[in-house]
């Protein structure tokens, strides 16, 4: 993910600072939509271009969003007037990203991953990756230095953003302080970051292109209802060469990808919110027993039990301080 803003953001020297000094004094810097820097990328094939409303600047691959000498630090971006889309991009930092409300999704490593309140994506510094937040997102990115933190793992994968590290996180985003409890905050908040154990949080998506376009369109409805013998008369094959095909290339049939993209809109839903009875008929289960049983056997437990496993986010829609990419 990309930051909207040139300054690099994190804490300045000395005691009593904030996370995000004010900018200096001199021109503002050229809208995100600056012709020859804006990107509107998004999947294979690219977003219809009513959807590319608010591309955002491309920065270099060598930028650093955390200031010489600490461990980590957050953006945050608000998608309130239109989806927001950032290109293919790598970054020199780990990056954390996760939501504080809204539909936000990144495809990194060859899948889908939607971001739910309490989870967070880790990408790895290095890895390619795009990220779109749909029109009324909140999310945040944490970047962190690894030269100075190592973790156990290399790849895209999930993470527990519990209430406790969102908060240190914020703390440490907004919060003016010295700068010794400063690195508390950031080393215990770099403790707490460790991976979901699931199987259920990603979704492999297909390269050749008459596939991706199939898989689109799922993502988009995921209530969709064509059999796989539809789809391959669509797509003028036999069922069996399609079936073949898809499960070369995401590891699964069609109708077991379906459920995983029907599982991972659900998650979203439910974490805003909904109830489980409206969810299951957006998805098209006219009996929720039935979404139920799906839920379960995707994630080992039916959706009151897949959350109460998480700590409780309550009010993570109400932090209202101002999006980086304003200034």
């Amino acid at each position: 993910m990309h930051a909207d803003s040139p300054s690099s953001g994190g804490p300045a020297s000395g005691t009593g600072h904030r996370e995000y000094p004010a900018r200096p004094a001199g021109p503002e810097p050229a809208e995100p939509g600056d012709p020859g820097t804006a990107v509107g990328l998004w999947g294979v094939p690219a977003l219809a271009p009513e959807n590319l409303v608010r591309p955002v600047e491309d920065w270099p691959e060598d930028h650093r969003f955390v200031p010489e000498g600490w461990t980590l630090s957050t953006k945050r971006y608000a998608s309130e007037d239109s989806r927001r889309v950032w290109g293919l991009g790598t970054h020199v930092e780990h990056e954390l990203l996760w939501s504080g409300g809204g539909t936000i999704t990144v495809e990194a490593d060859g899948r889908l991953w939607m971001v739910p309140a309490m989870l967070g994506i880790w990408i790895p510094a290095g890895m390619p990756h795009r990220v779109r937040a749909d029109r009324g997102a909140l999310s945040y990115a944490t970047f962190i230095d690894p030269r100075r933190r190592d973790f156990p793992w290399t790849g895209v994968m999930g993470i527990n953003v519990s209430g406790l590290l969102r908060e240190l996180l914020l703390s440490n985003r907004r919060d003016e302080m010295p700068d010794a409890r400063r690195r508390v905050i950031q080393d215990l908040a770099a403790e707490l970051i460790s991976p979901v154990v699931s199987d259920s949080l990603d979704i492999r998506l297909p390269t050749t292109a008459s596939l991706r376009v199939l898989a689109e369109t799922i993502l988009a409805d995921p209530a969709d209802d064509a059999t796989t013998e539809q789809w391959a008369a669509r797509l003028g094959v036999s069922g069996r060469t399609l079936t073949r095909a898809f499960n070369r290339e995401t590891g699964l049939s069609l109708t077991r990808w379906r459920i995983l993209v029907r599982v991972r809109a659900a998650l979203l839903d439910i974490a805003a919110g909904r109830p489980v009875t409206a969810v299951a008929a957006r998805l098209g289960y006219a009996n929720p027993s039935t979404f139920i049983d799906l839920f379960r056997q995707v994630t080992g437990h039916t959706p009151a039990a897949y959350f109460s496993s998480f700590a409780d986010i309550h009010g993570v829609h109400r932090e209202v301080s101002r999006d980086d990419s304003s200034g």
